[in-house]
């Protein structure tokens, strides 16, 4: 009888085990079902504003249940995971506040620049605020906050700034943007978009339905708008893994988008205007709606000494 008692208490501290491992593995995929992320966690109270309820979490997966028009977007920047949650006073409006995790501190800048348009506020490495919302970015993340009614915009800059402060981490911002021509050479600072797919460009500024540029998560791009002499003109700057892949892009881009310009890489468009494309090696450049030829040779050679420098 001792030994099946031993056998017994052998198969109570197995069975024990097991049942702890799958609990663990079931919390595990509860977590990754809800988009449980680590990192920075949200403020639990800022002055009188606290924490209400619980955090919610959110992954690529699960996103579309929290926005389902505007998630293919954040995609797009890859983005990891979202945490977000509601803050109040007891009675009255509410503070939302959305934390998004992305791949890499350029993915979180991207998603910040797809929409900047107004007053820089000091918060986080990059934001702005108008109409009673708040969007900043920092490492690699990106917040949002906004009241569900008319809220005082200094309560949601000052949670926005509690946010910042339990972001550890400091991002670098896109290699291209040290590429691009100085605000005193007619670059519009607010107008720099960074993109990674054909679908993210074609919303600010088109080009054409399908992926000439073969935009695809290992390129990064910019847009600007350029004001000079010349008037006003777009520019497009891509980065590629490899100078071949930047070759395949400039061929695809000449032979759907100027293919009367021929090795030239130069064209007058229908309304008058000139557009032009040129590569440095990993880097191809497109500018568009010139005056003149010449004023496309001197925007294209401004931003070619740029790149040359690098």
């Amino acid at each position: 009888m001792p030994a099946g008692r031993d056998f017994l208490s052998f198969l109570w501290i197995f069975l024990g085990l097991v049942c702890f491992q799958a609990h663990g593995l079931l919390q595990a995929g509860a977590e990754q079902k809800g988009g449980g992320m680590a990192g920075p966690g949200l403020p639990e109270q800022v002055g009188q504003w606290r924490l209400e309820g619980q955090e919610e979490s959110y992954n690529p997966e699960t996103l579309f249940d929290y926005m389902d028009g505007a998630a293919e977007l954040y995609l797009a920047y890859n983005f990891r995971s979202l945490k977000t949650a509601r803050y109040s006073k007891g009675e009255g409006p509410r503070i939302v506040v959305e934390l998004y995790e992305m791949a890499s501190s350029e993915d979180a800048f991207g998603i910040f620049s797809f929409e900047r348009e107004d007053k820089e506020v000091g918060v986080g490495q990059g934001s702005e605020m108008g109409g009673g919302i708040l969007r900043f970015w920092k490492g690699r993340y990106f917040a949002n906050l906004y009241g569900e009614e008319e809220v005082p915009e200094t309560s949601i800059l000052a949670l926005g700034k509690a946010l910042e402060a339990l972001i550890q981490e400091q991002g670098r911002p896109p290699q291209l943007l040290a590429l691009l021509p100085e605000p005193s050479q007619g670059l519009e600072p607010k107008s720099v978009r960074f993109f990674r797919n054909h679908v993210c460009l074609n919303q600010r500024f088109f080009i054409a339905n399908k992926n000439i540029l073969l935009l695809g998560p290992e390129t990064g791009g910019v847009l600007a708008l350029f004001s000079g002499p010349w008037g006003r003109v777009h520019l497009v700057m891509v980065q590629y893994p490899s100078q071949e892949k930047a070759g395949a892009a400039e061929a695809s881009f000449r032979s759907a988008y100027m293919a009367e310009a021929g090795q030239k890489g130069r064209l007058r468009t229908e309304d008058g205007r000139w557009t032009g494309a040129v590569r440095e090696g990993d880097i191809w450049v497109g500018v568009f709606g010139a005056r003149s030829e010449e004023d496309l040779a001197e925007i294209l050679d401004m931003v070619l000494g740029r790149i040359g420098k690098r």
